[in-house]
């Protein structure tokens, strides 16, 4: 993967997580944010505001 890449999706991972954390969730079951995939992450982040149909981080 190229570092670029691997840039973009670290910047698209923080920013989601911000978000949740703003919104209340820390964890999902025993996993910290930081530790989820950018697809488990914006999953989650559809689940808690099911109102955004698409993420533009």
């Amino acid at each position: 993967m190229s570092e670029q890449i691997y840039s973009d999706i670290q910047c698209k991972k923080n920013s989601i997580i911000d978000s949740l954390i703003y919104l209340g969730i820390y964890k999902k079951g025993n996993k910290q944010l930081y530790e989820l995939t950018l697809h488990e992450l914006e999953t989650e982040y559809q689940i808690v505001n099911p109102k955004i149909q698409e993420l533009s981080f």
